[in-house]
């Protein structure tokens, strides 16, 4: 195969293996309790988690404001600090255990244990300066702001910024 190496075929197996096992129970749950209850127990919770996981990531890694960096450009400081901190209020940033954040410090120290995400977040805003990244903007209308003006990335330069159709550059 073209994607994977011979030494990945029983991991491949194996994974095809687990998607069978989970749609074969799924199939046999909606059999035994209806396809409803099965979408209603299984299905909305999990495109509920996947929604967030996504927009998370996405919102982390993707603001008009923050640059991507060409590889005569690039070193790990620069690519660890090309994401955003974001706050979805108190509550959320409970509940999703500060993900969306310290994802800054995440980035700096990805081999830190996240309850100490926290304190390290509070000392690289001082630390950095303007070179942190952080947003408290309502997640819905940044997802929005984001989607419509994060559409691609320059591909000229080294420092290169997202742009959207009436933001490009005019290339003559």
């Amino acid at each position: 195969s073209v994607l994977f190496r011979p030494e990945q075929f029983w991991q491949i197996v194996l994974s095809d293996v687990g998607l069978a096992l989970t749609a074969g129970v799924l199939a046999y749950a909606s059999y035994v309790w209806s396809a409803a209850a099965v979408l209603r127990m299984y299905g909305v919770p999990y495109l509920m988690v996947n929604f967030w996981l996504v927009t998370i990531t996405y919102l982390q890694h993707s603001s008009p404001q923050v640059p991507h960096y060409a590889d005569d450009s690039w070193n790990f400081v620069r690519g660890a600090l090309c994401t955003v901190d974001r706050s979805y209020g108190r509550v959320l940033d409970v509940c999703l255990h500060h993900i969306n954040d310290t994802h800054v410090a995440h980035h700096l120290f990805s081999q830190m244990p996240h309850y100490h995400a926290e304190e390290a977040t509070r000392h690289l805003r001082g630390k950095l300066g303007k070179y942190y990244n952080y947003s408290d903007r309502n997640v819905f209308g940044e997802l929005y702001h984001t989607m419509k003006h994060c559409q691609f990335v320059e591909d000229s330069g080294s420092v290169l910024f997202y742009r959207n159709p009436s933001t490009a550059k005019k290339v003559e």
